[in-house]
């Protein structure tokens, strides 16, 4: 079990903590007094003692057969996804390492197993749905799953009914914030029919294809990975043109916020996308957890934060926000956890979760831990931010959208030291039948220049109409493509095919076509 609840810590506390765990993480002979108590598996790994998915399968089993009306049921801990999670602001990773670490404990508690730990899957080493994940329970097809929409309503209206009427004013006041209707049970139950899938569609891939498309391992591939922990900056601004850091960008609540990072832009949301299947299984939509690999997925994301905080701390940069944003960041509240058994957490803060601590794991080694220097200072690029010209807005079938940017060659040569992060930054205007959408962005140095796959864009996490803005890292090779002092970078976004939205039909009509509204060429 874990430790004793603890206060919400200060900001002194919370700088403390993370780099005493960014010590002890870099270096565990100095710090053996540290060693966490628990260690989370990369699934492939043969070190990985046989017990962790037997006490996986054993925790899901328990938590299926628990009554709708306990908050630990497997269906139950879902819907704490959809009624509450954050995407596109600076909270999506701090929230999802407590969805991660209480989930855990329950599985822990419930499995019999004291060492549980929840396996991760490193995408970017192997970039298919691990063998074990097709095996009984660690499937969502599987028999112990109820099997379609209309028998999961019927088993659990009455609990939801009593779940809704169990609320405390303060969850009340959130539930108005989300980005779609989820204040009623009645609003419930419009937005779940469209998010659950039926057997056998529960999971998009499948043991005769287990593999990551194409345009998925753009995503998920090392110099993604790289880029996206060489991110300086915690989290950008939310203004219109600024970063959007390693976390996504600041944002007025958890439930609010549309400017990502390439670490949501490039592997979370194109991972979700794979497996959701093209829209039309569990992975793509909001109720996601009921597909046990999220758990998986979403451990490589948290053990990538881990990574990025020894990189920080090893180049002596902060690993929070400072001043007045860290007060705001970490007194947001997160009102819908429970514990393992059952009861609502104490621990309802983000600053709560600024550190792996609380849960007192580790994670065994997995791609992008290279990235982590020796320490010492590094030299800091100068932001240098190049808008594009849209030349074609309409992404349809089958039709290329995007622009151009005019950007200095020197720029580009200079974005190729080690440390530079140089990305391109996409917003989209979207609708709500955009949800599971997936496009491909291509970059060329120019007339005659070929197009370079830079990565993929997945809508996921954003139901609601507006701008969404996503991050891209620009391909090395265009920097020894440029052939003048000014390089004309062509930016193109691409639609895969025309998914419907979640929970239609797959006859569905396509929805109009999103637009580009803007590309920024970002080269520091």
């Amino acid at each position: 079990m874990i430790r004793t609840a603890r206060p919400s810590p200060t900001r002194r506390d919370l700088l403390a903590a993370g780099a005493a765990l960014a010590v002890s993480q870099a270096f565990p002979s100095v710090a053996s007094a540290q060693t966490p108590k628990f260690r989370r598996w990369e699934i492939t790994d043969p070190a990985m003692p046989p017990r962790v998915l037997a006490s996986y399968k054993a925790g899901i089993k328990k938590m299926l057969a628990l009554p709708p009306t306990d908050p630990r049921n497997w269906y139950r801990n879902a819907i704490v996804h959809l009624l509450d999670c954050p995407h596109g602001n600076w909270w999506f990773l701090g929230w999802h390492r407590a969805y991660l670490g209480w989930l855990e404990v329950t599985l822990r508690d419930l499995s019999g197993d004291p060492e549980f730990a929840l396996p991760y899957w490193d995408w970017t080493k192997t970039p298919r749905v691990p063998p074990a994940m097709f095996d009984d329970v660690l499937d969502p097809n599987n028999g112990a799953f109820i099997p379609t929409f209309q028998k999961f309503k019927t088993a659990f209206e009455p609990a939801i009914t009593a779940l809704y009427a169990s609320f405390s004013s303060a969850q009340k006041a959130a539930l108005p914030l989300r980005p779609f209707p989820l204040t009623t049970p009645a609003d419930f139950w419009q937005i779940l029919e469209q998010m659950f899938f039926d057997q056998p569609s529960a999971r998009g891939l499948t043991a005769t294809n287990p593999d990551l498309d194409s345009s998925t391992r753009l995503a998920v591939r090392m110099s993604t990975i790289s880029s996206a922990v060489r991110t300086s900056l915690f989290a950008g601004s939310g203004a219109v043109g600024a970063p959007a850091g390693f976390q996504s960008a600041k944002a007025a609540n958890h439930s609010s916020g549309s400017i990502k990072g390439i670490l949501e832009s490039g592997p979370h949301d194109n991972v979700h996308g794979a497996m959701g299947g093209g829209g039309v299984a569990f992975m793509i939509s909001m109720y996601s957890p009921v597909d046990p690999i999220f758990f998986l997925h979403h451990g490589n994301l948290d053990r990538l934060w881990t990574v990025w905080t020894r990189r920080q701390t090893a180049l002596g940069r902060p690993i929070l926000p400072q001043g007045a944003d860290l007060t705001a960041w970490s007194d947001e509240k997160f009102l819908f956890f429970s514990n393992a058994k059952g009861e609502p957490v104490s621990q309802t803060k983000a600053g709560d979760y600024a550190a792996t601590v609380l849960f007192d794991y580790d994670y065994s080694p997995g791609s992008g831990d290279d990235q982590v220097p020796a320490p010492g200072p590094v030299a800091e690029a100068s932001p240098q931010v190049f808008s594009a010209r849209v030349t074609s807005a309409a992404v349809e079938a089958g039709t290329a959208a995007g622009g151009i940017a005019d950007v200095p060659a020197a720029a580009l040569a200079s974005s190729a030291s080690a440390d530079s992060n140089p990305v391109v930054e996409v917003t989209l205007n979207l609708g709500h039948d955009d949800a599971g959408r997936r496009f491909r962005v291509l970059v060329s140095a120019g007339p005659g220049s070929a197009p370079v796959a830079a990565g993929a864009i997945t809508v996921f996490g954003h139901p609601h109409h507006g701008p969404a803005t996503f991050t891209v890292p620009l391909p090395d090779s265009l920097a020894s493509a440029a052939t003048g002092a000014t390089v004309p970078l062509d930016v193109r976004v691409v639609p895969i095919g025309t998914p419907p939205r979640p929970g239609a039909a797959p006859t569905a009509a396509a929805a109009p076509a999103p637009l580009v509204s803007a590309i920024r060429i970002r080269t520091d």
